[in-house]
């Protein structure tokens, strides 16, 4: 019986260890628009405005990123000043639908910088 137990609590906690987000956070302390790109050339419908954060269900992310999904990821390209004529591209991201993680842990271009703060949680700042 403990034996049982023991082993129907591992299987609990083991999966919401690997569970995914409930949503996608994305924190912007900039002054400008940013947008993510799945896979480099779709534009997310959920674009975060300035100075403010943005939340987006995770079965959201999932179905922006259908058609988009190889081993369980999703590449999107993120974008700041998307809310101005010259967009500035930071980089590529790798999120993992899975567990939430997102790579490379931080991206920088031409004075702006995201951290990834967690699993499926990122803050965007202007240097």
């Amino acid at each position: 019986m403990l034996k049982n137990s023991l082993l129907a609590s591992m299987l609990i906690l083991s999966t919401s260890v690997f569970a995914a987000p409930k949503q996608l956070i994305t924190h912007n302390h900039t002054n400008v628009e940013s947008n993510a790109f799945i896979n480099g050339t779709i534009a997310s419908q959920h674009p975060t405005k300035p100075n403010s954060d943005n939340k987006v269900f995770w079965a959201s992310v999932r179905l922006a990123c259908y058609g988009h999904i190889a081993n369980n990821k999703c590449e999107a390209l993120i974008k700041m000043a998307t809310d101005t004529p010259n967009p500035i591209s930071l980089g590529t991201l790798s999120v993992d639908l899975i567990t939430g993680e997102i790579n490379p842990k931080s991206l920088a271009a031409e004075g702006y910088r995201l951290e990834v703060d967690g699993p499926g949680e990122t803050s965007l700042y202007q240097d």
